[in-house]
């Protein structure tokens, strides 16, 4: 009996595994036929104050050797040439923009002069400019969520997150593209379309932060804010070749943000920052954490010869494509560098529970009763959407929704 069991088990398994390399096969096929890579599409890049760091930047606006006013008006140029390509701005802030770095630099002038607060020359990110998120709200901006029924929705005031941004010297530019209610790994809605990844312009950036991702990855940003809750922020830095950090809940306000997460979901949820540089990344996360960055201790040395690393390569499900290659072996020769240098332990672990991963975190994120369902969020609380007539409508182009949110 436990042979029988044993083979069964084989059977599925490699049943399961050869439909999903038959899948594969036929997604390959079909986005060749009708997907055309279409890659070094992106104009190159000319001006250096697209390839410095931010807090090189910043460094340089506080020594005197640069402007916040051509710093923005880098960024305003380049959005300019990527965005009809890429897709990623869906709103822009660019005069407001202007006006607050012209005052931030009179604000720098007259501290190096003596005759101003000279807390402004402590502020390692001063005069940056920043690309936002469009879940996050800016006040008098579009607050939409991707959905066609809050089309005409503005933000009526600041998120949290955009007060300490400012309050540090940062200057929003513009609000950047997302999936429908947030919830998909690409970045295409009803109202602004479909956001390209700049390395291939016939593929997605990742998401739910996708129009964040591709922008910095294309050089219209340097730095920026998402938000994630399964992968929003981590998943397009991976797909775009960016950096990107989901801090701990509740380090960082979720307030001004829609959609917003209540109760217990609100502990999957965090805003958190992207950069085209690791160099930025502390700096952002130290700007947006406010009142608690001391509970992150970020200036503490770590002792890197303390700790153990364990990796997973596969967790064995057969239904689950396997991970590229290139990507295996770039973690590997990281693993390598890390043993090499700092001494530390690493161990390969296989855990069979990660097949569920995904259906543990849905009941995580949809364990409290009285939150509403995805049905009725994506209908914008107008009753639950019909996914059988909303598809049928899909059919005839006249639905308000993705054909992911169906």
């Amino acid at each position: 009996m436990t042979i029988v069991k044993s083979m069964k088990k084989i059977v599925i398994y490699v049943a399961s595994r050869c439909l999903c390399k038959i899948l594969e096969a036929l997604a390959f096929i079909l986005f060749i036929l009708f997907n055309r890579p279409k890659r070094s599409a992106i104009p190159p890049i000319v001006d250096r104050n697209l390839v410095t760091p931010a807090v090189k930047l910043s460094q340089q606006m506080r020594d005197g050797q640069l402007t916040s006013e051509q710093v923005v008006q880098s960024f305003i140029k380049r959005i300019r040439s990527v965005n009809p390509l890429i897709n990623a701005v869906v709103t822009d802030r660019f005069e407001k923009a202007l006006d607050e770095a012209r005052d931030i630099d009179s604000r720098i002038a007259a501290a190096r002069a003596g005759n101003g607060d000279t807390s402004i020359l402590k502020m390692p990110l001063v005069g940056v400019p920043v690309s936002v998120k469009s879940t996050i709200g800016i006040e008098h901006l579009p607050l939409t969520g991707g959905l066609k029924a809050r089309e005409l929705t503005t933000a009526d005031k600041n998120a949290d997150v955009i007060d300490l941004l400012q309050k540090n010297g940062l200057i929003p530019i513009a609000l950047t593209n997302i999936p429908e209610l947030s919830r998909w790994w690409d970045s295409n809605n009803p109202i602004y379309g479909a956001t390209n990844n700049p390395y291939d312009l016939s593929r997605v950036p990742g998401g739910s932060s996708g129009g964040e991702a591709a922008l910095l990855a294309s050089a219209g940003s340097v730095v920026g804010i998402g938000s994630d809750i399964a992968g929003s922020i981590r998943i397009p830095a991976n797909f775009c070749g960016v950096f990107g950090h989901k801090p701990t809940p509740k380090i960082v306000s979720n307030e001004g943000t829609f959609p917003s997460a209540n109760g217990e979901r609100e502990m999957l949820l965090a805003q958190g920052p992207l950069t085209r540089y690791a160099c930025d990344l502390v700096p952002m996360l130290k700007v947006l954490a406010g009142p608690k960055v001391d509970q992150l201790k970020l200036d503490e040395p770590v002792d890197m010869s303390s700790l153990k690393l364990y990796y997973i390569e596969d967790f064995n499900d057969p239904l689950a494509s396997g991970c590229n290659t290139d990507i295996i072996e770039g973690m590997r020769s990281a693993i390598k560098y890390l043993v090499d240098k700092f001494k530390i332990s690493a161990e390969k672990v296989y855990l069979d529970e990660l097949k569920f991963g995904f259906l543990l975190w849905a009941a995580e994120a949809n364990k409290e009763p009285n939150l509403p369902k995805f049905a009725e969020l994506i209908n914008n609380g107008n009753g639950e959407l019909n996914p059988i007539v909303e598809l049928f409508k899909k059919i005839f182009d006249v639905s308000d929704h993705t054909f992911n949110s169906i």
